[in-house]
């Protein structure tokens, strides 16, 4: 029977990650780690909520915001005249 909730060792294997990629992305709140919860001092992640994040993410819907402006078109040679 598969675990229903999983800790860093696991979900790093899943992700082929390494557990300390894994510790620092969620301590720097990566935008590629599934969202989390705490059982007392353990950090968990519910299997069914990270592979319906990763086919989401695959989707391209968790995909930072760019920074900065939006950019404006480069000139027309007939609004220069």
């Amino acid at each position: 029977m598969e675990q229903e909730i999983i800790h860093i060792p696991e979900l790093a294997k899943m992700l082929g990650r390494s557990e300390s990629a894994i510790r620092s992305a969620r301590q720097a709140g990566a935008s590629w780690l599934p969202p989390f919860f705490k059982q007392g001092t353990r950090v968990c992640w519910r299997v069914s909520t990270v592979r319906k994040f990763l086919q989401e993410f695959e989707q391209g819907m968790h995909a930072p915001a760019k920074p900065g402006r939006k950019r404006q078109a480069p000139p027309t040679l007939a609004s220069i005249r």
